[in-house]
């Protein structure tokens, strides 16, 4: 009786070093992370069997891209269109849109309020009309508030006053400047859109 209840306690049996069929745990990953690397040429190569096995999928660049076309723009305004578009995934005509009023901050957060302009053609759905015609995005780069802050100072703008006098034509061919400026073939056609849907997919830190 003694044995069969010292056999008992013996269980769980101890695991194996290693896991059936040639299988081994990961090491453990260190806390708290120090450094990640992204292979952004592996990313860039990848993303044109992406674009075509996903129908949904938006044209994107990544960031190191994005930022090649940044480096380009010396005119704070253009810059800061480009920017605002690529930081908080702004339509071109929300940003057109924005006036020193569209920024908030409440001494613990800064961001701009943007508002909706989009609208689809026929009769809206259920879903749209449930969708707020304004929403607040937080920006957290302390040297990006800097700049817009400085813009806005120096613009010496009305409280209502739309802070970028131009139109989203004029934009596009900016972009279309930066693109020979920076010269080599575009993986396709880059538009304001493109910067919009870049923060959603191809921007990671």
């Amino acid at each position: 009786m003694s044995k069969s209840i010292t056999s008992a306690r013996s269980f769980p049996r101890e695991r194996p070093s290693k896991r059936p069929f040639g299988f081994e745990e990961r090491p453990l990953v260190s806390f708290p992370i120090q450094r990640v690397e992204i292979d952004w040429d592996r990313l860039i190569t990848k993303r044109p069997m992406l674009l075509e096995s996903l129908d949904i999928m938006p044209k994107y660049l990544l960031k190191p891209e994005v930022l090649d076309l940044l480096e380009c723009e010396s005119h704070p305004m253009h810059r800061l269109i480009l920017d605002l578009m690529w930081c908080t995934g702004a339509r071109i005509s929300e940003v057109l849109a924005i006036t020193p009023a569209s920024f908030m901050d409440d001494g613990h957060d800064f961001g701009v309020i943007l508002k909706t302009l989009k609208q689809g053609a026929g009769r809206p759905s259920k879903r749209s009309l449930q969708r707020s015609p304004k929403r607040f995005i937080p920006i957290l780069d302390r040297d990006f508030q800097t700049r817009i802050q400085s813009y806005l100072w120096m613009g010496k703008f009305r409280k209502d006053e739309r802070i970028f006098p131009i139109t989203r034509q004029a934009v596009s061919a900016n972009i279309d400047r930066l693109i020979e400026q920076v010269g080599g073939e575009p993986p396709f056609k880059i538009g304001c859109h493109t910067f919009r849907h870049s923060l959603r997919v191809g921007r990671q830190t």
